[in-house]
């Protein structure tokens, strides 16, 4: 095997370790936290939180895509050794994340005057909502324009940087948050607490940035309108990519909000909760492949980037399968353990547990599509995935609020409306359009990725289903047993089934690297002169 193959195998897991522990992390401390503000804050409070949350959550559709443009400008002029492209790309996007942030103040002024007239929130609680939206929006438009030096430590492929700085905050605000609210403070102390842990870790990223690139001149000279428009050409279908990934993700509470209410968003939040978990990991385990190959792409490495294709698909299937088959099989019962007190009717979490089961379902189609995004996205070739995923989420809404005006099914028929358009697109049309892209044969598909991945997942699957069977469980214990063990299993069979030989020894010796020096990169030595040592 070539020194070559192993310094990039080395960087790709050397990411994807920082990713797994601050996405992971995040995502279930967040999971584990939405039991704790029912507690604190109640149903109806807790869903205008849910809710304010998701309305910002679309303030990442502003950029249009600039971060992931960034994060393919930069490893592209690396492998070019061309500087001066770097200072362009860096004060042109800049300029751009600040023209952002008014826009985005304006935004927040708007939803500020109008959050009682447009959502379903009880009268007591509008004032309230309204302070939210101020101290939120006041945080994101503070923290805007140092959004680039996020996208920045991803083009440089300092994940370790970039994980760091937001797992630290991670912990320090959630700290915060659990020892303001125990002690009697409520929804607009927590939306303090998270805009100033926004402003925080973003201006620690820039100020590294700066030690990173320490030649590099942030002036108005060289802001390139031109080189801001291919940049906003690439970032487009990235960003419909992310629009569709909202609509289906967070579209559904504004629905919620505005047809039904508050409280049953909390509900619907809950239900979800578990998905968004397995979201993360995901995204943790798939996040550094994007860079990866923008650079072999760079250097027309495509027998490479195809291999990679492969890779990653047969790992996320091996991660979804298993995760899935619990959420679906088990959701009822987790569902009572972790929350079962916490709701006014006992009875609605035997309802979300079928809600859980159906989403699952769509969302596992949906997932399994996600690492051949990111392979496209890192070859600039993504714009088809980026239109149909948008087109995926108008048809969830679509289908919501026909179940919910129409014929008033509740969050039962909200979740068929998402379950089937995920299921047909994602399970047919994507896969279809990304195997003609890459070149890749149904027989190859089969051989090299879904075969493997099956025999990898089985043994954990029939695990699952036998424990539910004989013994359901009743406790966090005996959950967090089947877990760990489901995990462990997943693990043995996917290294004696799902891997050959050869991948077996790459991942041994990539490992090997990453344990005596963990991979670094200077901004001033790009990735080819790396290799070249």
């Amino acid at each position: 095997m070539s020194e070559q193959y192993i310094t990039t195998s080395k960087r790709l897991i050397h990411n994807t370790i920082f990713n797994v522990m601050t996405l992971v992390t995040g995502a279930a401390i967040t999971f584990f936290l939405i039991r704790f503000f029912l507690s604190q804050l109640g149903e109806s409070k807790y869903g205008v939180w849910v809710l304010i949350g998701s309305i910002f959550q679309y303030r990442r559709l502003l950029d249009m895509g600039m971060n992931s443009s960034i994060d393919r400008y930069i490893p592209v002029n690396l492998a070019r050794r061309d500087d001066d492209a770097i200072q362009r790309v860096i004060s042109t996007s800049l300029f751009f994340f600040a023209a952002l942030a008014f826009v985005l103040g304006l935004m927040t002024l708007l939803l500020y005057d109008n959050i009682g007239a447009w959502f379903a929130i009880a009268p007591d609680m509008v004032g309230t909502a309204g302070m939210l939206v101020l101290i939120v929006g006041s945080s994101f438009v503070l923290s805007m324009p140092l959004q680039v030096s996020s996208a920045l430590l991803c083009g440089l492929q300092r994940y370790d940087i970039l994980n760091l700085t937001e797992l630290l905050m991670l912990l320090l605000r959630t700290f915060l948050v659990i020892v303001l609210l125990g002690r009697g403070y409520g929804l607009l102390t927590m939306g303090l607490v998270y805009g100033a842990s926004e402003v925080i870790v973003k201006f620690a990223q820039f100020v590294y940035v700066r030690k990173l690139l320490p030649d590099v001149s942030i002036t108005i000279r060289n802001i390139d309108f031109k080189l801001l428009k291919e940049m906003l050409a690439y970032g487009i279908n990235t960003c419909l990519y992310r629009t569709g990934g909202l609509l289906i993700l967070k579209a559904t509470d504004l629905v919620i909000a505005v047809y039904i209410g508050t409280a049953e968003v909390s509900q619907f939040a809950v239900a979800i909760a578990g998905i968004l978990l397995l979201s993360q990991l995901l995204r943790a385990f798939t996040t550094a492949i994007k860079p990866a190959v923008s650079d072999l792409d760079a250097r027309d490495e495509h027998s490479r980037v195809r291999e990679i294709s492969f890779l990653m698909q047969k790992y996320s299937l091996l991660l979804i399968v298993p995760a899935g088959c619990f959420l679906i099989v088990m959701g009822r019962e987790f569902l009572h353990v972790w929350v079962g007190g916490k709701f006014q009717d006992p009875s609605i979490v035997n309802s979300l547990g079928a809600v859980l089961a159906i989403l699952t379902v769509g969302h596992c189609f949906r997932l399994a599509q996600y690492s051949n995004f990111l392979v496209l996205v890192g070859k600039g070739e993504h714009r088809f995935f980026g239109l149909i995923t948008v087109v995926t989420g108008l048809l969830c809404i679509s289908a919501s609020i026909v179940s919910v005006k129409v014929f008033n099914l509740g969050l039962l028929g909200i979740a068929w409306s998402n379950c089937v358009p995920m299921a047909l697109i994602s399970g047919i049309v994507l896969p279809i359009y990304f195997n003609t892209k890459m070149k890749i044969s149904i027989r190859e598909s089969i051989v090299r990725i879904w075969w493997p991945a099956l025999l990898g997942c089985t043994p954990a699957v029939i695990v699952i289903s036998l424990w539910k069977y004989f013994h359901s469980p009743a406790s966090w214990m005996s959950i967090a047993a089947m877990v760990v063990f489901s995990m462990a299993l997943t693990c043995i069979s996917a290294w004696c089934f799902s891997l050959t030989s050869r991948e077996r020894e790459r991942l041994v010796k990539s490992l090997k690297f990453r344990w005596k020096r963990a991979p670094s990169i200077n901004p001033r030595e790009t990735p080819l002169a790396l290799r070249e040592k």
